[in-house]
């Protein structure tokens, strides 16, 4: 297991290679080492599958499936027509 020290420690060794280099790109990942392992420490738990999102999760619950909304285009008083291109 990783310990808190150790990442404190590489979060610091990337700060250092931040502030050094001269090469944007360099910078930007160095940056994007040091959110990624805060991100890290911040999370107590980092699932190891894809987390379904909760709107998915209610509905697997519900022996009735969910449908779309109604097949029909949407009327508007102010439009000129059903093509998107329709101005």
């Amino acid at each position: 297991m990783i310990t808190v020290t150790q990442l404190l420690s590489e979060i610091e060794q990337q700060v250092r290679l931040a502030k050094q280099t001269q090469d944007e790109a360099a910078q930007r990942e160095a940056i994007y080492a040091v959110r990624t392992l805060c991100n890290v420490m911040l999370n107590d738990e980092i699932p190891s599958t894809p987390s379904i999102p909760q709107a998915m999760q209610m509905s697997s619950v519900h022996a009735t499936p969910i449908t779309s909304l109604n097949e029909q285009p949407l009327q508007e008083a102010d439009a000129n027509g059903e093509s998107l291109f329709d101005f």
